[in-house]
C-alpha cells in the first residue's frame, strides 16, 4: 500500500515538473497549488509538532501522579518495618 502511494506520488511529482518545464498554459495556477500544499504542510507538521508535545506533557504528568505512588508507598512501609524491627530487637 505504501509502494501505491509512493509511486502515485512520485508519478505527480515527475508530471508536474514535465508540465511547469514545457511552460504550459496553466502554469501560474499550477505554482498557486503548489504552494497551497506546502503551506499545507507547513501546518501539519506544525500541529503534529503542537500534538507531540501535549502528549509528552500529559505523559509526563500521568506518570508523575500515578505510577510514582505505589513506589513511595512501598518506600514507606518498608521504612515503618524496617522501625517495628529495630524497636522489637
Amino acid at each position: 500500500m505504501i509502494t501505491v502511494v509512493f509511486l502515485l506520488a512520485l508519478g505527480l511529482a515527475g508530471w508536474t515538473f514535465s508540465t511547469l518545464m514545457s511552460k504550459g498554459k496553466h502554469q501560474e495556477e499550477i505554482t498557486q497549488e503548489l504552494g497551497n500544499i506546502f503551506e499545507s504542510l507547513k501546518l501539519l507538521a506544525s500541529s503534529v509538532t503542537a500534538l507531540v508535545k501535549l502528549l509528552m506533557k500529559d505523559s509526563i504528568s500521568s506518570a508523575k501522579d500515578e505510577d510514582f505512588k505505589p513506589i513511595s508507598s512501598n518506600v514507606i512501609d518498608l521504612l515503618k518495618l524496617d522501625k517495628k524491627d529495630k524497636e522489637a530487637a
